[in-house]
């Protein structure tokens, strides 16, 4: 014969709400402790706050992963950003250390106004890795670019989704543009060698050789060479050769533009351009040695932020960014 219980209806009216405080206890001393271990990792208030910040000068640090599909610089970096530089308080300079893989052209232009706008004095971008397309034009949009053996920048010509072969793959925007003017070509040549031009017309009809997407691809090349020449000539080349006339630095600043969209002499979007080719290209760079006591503490922040993200990841949620600064940081899923 089973046994039964009854409970006063009273004591069960009393005993919900304890039960429901003492889980709220565990939850809040899981995230706590969670947090704590955070930290314990990324020592970011003791490697921020006390190595490489001083007085006058702020460090926020934007650290993103190479692969989810939600790591690259995009509209929702915009928050993060502005509640780190608001909490800075009062500086003279600014730090940013990046390490991403590119994304949004647009956003990188308003990062490096926010940036700009929140700092009365030398702005810096560090690059512990890589910082490449759309990263790369926030590192042109600095005064300084400091950099490691290991740092890189790379092209910055636009990339687009197409579908080719059956599947959706990434291509430059003017390796678009240069296909459409090489098909051009070699029709105006069959024709006047008689030859038949149904071939070419046929791939011409392709969608990637719409009019409205040629159109588009070229006004997205255009923005990344109008957005270097505004920020080089007053900024980086004004510091690095001050005794140069504005429309030197104008020119030399629509060159760097064109040698960074080249597909012809980059040949590839994820090419490395290491410290000494950037500085080689006229852009204001600090290449600090390997044993330099500021760039180990630079690097081993980048380290433990790489370690923290991938320790947070899992099957079911994967950490894509870390913005971290002196007191606080975000982890984004």
């Amino acid at each position: 014969m089973p046994i039964t219980a009854t409970i006063d209806p009273k004591i069960q009216q009393q005993a919900e709400p304890v039960l429901q405080e003492v889980l709220k206890g565990v939850g809040e001393a899981n995230q706590k402790a969670e947090r704590e271990r955070e930290e314990a990792i990324l020592k970011n208030r003791e490697i921020i706050g006390q190595r490489l910040e001083t007085d006058g000068r702020k460090l926020i640090a934007y650290i993103a992963r190479v692969g989810p599909e939600n790591s690259a610089v995009s509209t929702d970096d915009i928050a993060p950003f502005g509640s780190m530089l608001s909490s800075l308080g009062d500086f003279t300079d600014l730090d940013l250390m990046i390490h991403s893989p590119g994304g949004n052209g647009v956003v990188a232009e308003k990062l490096v106004e926010m940036c700009r706008s929140s700092c009365k004095g030398k702005f810096r971008v560090i690059v512990p890795n890589m910082a490449k397309s759309a990263a790369t034009l926030i590192a042109l949009g600095a005064d300084e670019v400091v950099m490691g053996y290991c740092s890189e920048l790379g092209p910055i010509d636009p990339q687009k989704l197409i579908v080719a072969g059956g599947r959706i793959q990434q291509v430059s925007a003017q390796s678009i543009i240069s296909a459409r003017d090489m098909l051009m070509e070699q029709i105006q040549t069959a024709r006047s060698q008689g030859k038949d031009i149904t071939g070419y017309q046929q791939q011409l009809a392709s969608s990637t050789m719409d009019p409205a997407f040629i159109f588009e691809c070229q006004k997205e090349v255009d923005f990344a060479i109008d957005l270097v020449k505004k920020c080089l000539p007053n900024r980086m080349l004004k510091i690095k050769f001050p005794s140069k006339k504005p429309s030197w630095r104008k020119t030399k600043a629509e060159e760097i533009a064109k040698n960074l969209t080249s597909t012809d002499q980059r040949f590839i979007h994820g090419r490395m351009i290491g410290p000494k080719e950037c500085a080689a290209l006229g852009l204001n760079v600090t290449e600090l040695e390997r044993d330099n006591e500021y760039w180990k503490n630079l690097f081993e922040l980048y380290v433990r932020a790489e370690v923290l993200m991938s320790i947070r990841s899992g099957p079911n949620s994967v950490v894509a960014k870390l913005f971290t600064d002196a007191h606080t940081h975000l982890l984004v899923t």
